[in-house]
């Protein structure tokens, strides 16, 4: 059987198509692999991060008159309604 040994791989039994194949089969894999990392690594940070922020419906710490305050300096009640409100808690 006559093989043609100037071809690469010849000598490790390689036929010239195998190669093309091969080389494409580990860029897709790498560049799959490299994409499904960062989609973990993405969740992984969200996940973790969720943690550590503060969420709006929390009320702020502090006592009742600090609360009052805070509503009344966002615009929830008005002038009217704090006063109201501040002599009801004295």
């Amino acid at each position: 059987m006559w093989q043609n040994w100037h071809q690469p791989g010849a000598m490790m039994g390689y036929d010239g198509g195998g190669w093309f194949w091969g080389m494409a089969f580990h860029g897709l894999s790498a560049i799959l692999f490299i994409a499904i990392l960062a989609v973990v690594l993405i969740l992984l940070f969200r996940w973790f991060g969720a943690g550590h922020q503060m969420h709006a419906s929390t009320p702020p710490a502090g006592s009742a008159l600090d609360l009052l305050k805070a509503r009344y300096a966002r615009g929830e009640i008005d002038r009217e309604d704090y006063l109201q409100r501040k002599a009801d808690l004295f």
